[in-house]
């Protein structure tokens, strides 16, 4: 039996992943659900992702360029990265409400998006701890012998 994985299973996985997110829009059905809103939400999330793994990878880039001898243009270009999220995130909620959710100052909605962020990453870590555990718990040894 072969233990490559097929077109078929990738198909099947890959509407697994989405079955979730489908489930909810259907379940939502015609609620009259606000999509520029939503949009917003989107925009916010990616933009301060976008932010945070920059200045993530400015720290990650400076560890990599010790180890190679200190070649400076990892890190340089990561705080370039870091810089232009910084600079967008401000540009855009300095626009007159455009990223501007229901908070009353740019400091609140920046502040917002981090502990939205943070909250969204821990839940992420939690649940993929937990999955890391239950593969643990439901590895099996290649030794024993079926009856």
């Amino acid at each position: 039996m072969s233990n490559r994985v097929g077109p078929r299973h990738l198909v099947v996985a890959g509407f697994l992943f989405l079955l979730p997110t489908m489930i909810l829009v259907l379940a939502q059905g015609n609620s009259g659900y606000d999509a520029e809103r939503g949009v917003t939400r989107f925009l916010n999330a990616f933009l301060t992702s976008y932010t945070v793994a920059s200045a993530f990878f400015v720290v990650n880039m400076f560890q990599y360029s010790k180890s190679r001898e200190e070649p400076t243009a990892p890190w340089v270009s990561m705080v370039y990265a870091a810089t232009l999220g910084i600079f967008v995130t401000f540009l855009l909620t300095n626009q007159g409400g455009f990223l501007m959710e229901e908070n009353g100052s740019q400091r609140a909605q920046i502040l917002y998006n981090i502990v939205h962020f943070i909250v969204t990453s821990s839940a992420i870590l939690v649940a993929a701890g937990i999955l890391i555990l239950l593969s643990f718990v439901n590895l099996k040894s290649k030794d024993t012998k079926q009856s």
